[in-house]
C-alpha cells in the first residue's frame, strides 16, 4: 500500500503544469518555410544578478556595452518602442518604460543574426539601471523576420521618477554575428 501510495504521489507531482515554474517554462513556436524555430525561455528574475553585480557605475548611465546600436526611441505614453542592430553585447532602451505601466506587460518583436546558419539568441528584461528593481530575464532564440513574436511579462516592477524602469536587450547567442531587431510594448 506505501509502495502504491508514493507511485501515486510522484505520478501527481508530474502533471502539475510547468507555468508554476516561471524560471523552467519554455515555449517553441511553429517555423514558416522562411524562419527558424523559435525558442522562448523565462529565466527567472534572477537570471541577470551577475550582470547587475559587474555593471560600472559609468556603463550603467549610459547604454551599455553596444553605446551606438540603438535607434532613437520613443513612447506615447502606454507604450515603448526600440529598434536596434549591430547588438554583440547588451543594450538598454534610451526611453524608460511609462511610469503607471507595471506587471502584465507583452513585447511584440522581431529578431535575426541576418545568417541562416546562425539563430539570433537574445534575453529580454525590464528592470532600474542598477537592478534593484527587475522583472523576469525571457530568453529568445531564433531568427524572427516573417511573422512577429510575441513574450510574456507577468512581473514588471513599477518605475519611479527617480529610479525608472527600462527594457534591457542582451546578445546571449554564441559567435561573431550581431543582432539586430524591434518591438513595441502592449
Amino acid at each position: 500500500m506505501k509502495k502504491a501510495l508514493v507511485a501515486f504521489t510522484l505520478t501527481a507531482a508530474l502533471v502539475i503544469p510547468s507555468a508554476s515554474f516561471a524560471s523552467a517554462e519554455s515555449i517553441v513556436q511553429p517555423v514558416t518555410s522562411s524562419q527558424s524555430e523559435v525558442q522562448i525561455t523565462n529565466l527567472g528574475q534572477n537570471a541577470n544578478d551577475a550582470f547587475f553585480a559587474s555593471q560600472s557605475s559609468k556603463e550603467v548611465i549610459h547604454r551599455g556595452g553596444d553605446n551606438y546600436v540603438i535607434s532613437p526611441m520613443s513612447t506615447d505614453g502606454e507604450r515603448l518602442y526600440y529598434s536596434f542592430s549591430g547588438l554583440t553585447n547588451y543594450v538598454w532602451t534610451d526611453s524608460n518604460l511609462p511610469i503607471h505601466r507595471s506587471g502584465a506587460i507583452s513585447i511584440t518583436l522581431v529578431q535575426t543574426s541576418g545568417n541562416s546558419d546562425q539563430l539570433a539568441g537574445v534575453e529580454y528584461q525590464f528592470a532600474t539601471k542598477d537592478g534593484t528593481k527587475k522583472s523576469s530575464v525571457i530568453r529568445v532564440v531564433g531568427n524572427i523576420t516573417d511573422t512577429n513574436t510575441t513574450i510574456n511579462f507577468s512581473d514588471v516592477p513599477a518605475g519611479t521618477s527617480k529610479k525608472p524602469v527600462y527594457l534591457l536587450i542582451k546578445k546571449v547567442s554564441p559567435g561573431k554575428d550581431s543582432i539586430r531587431g524591434n518591438g513595441t510594448t502592449s
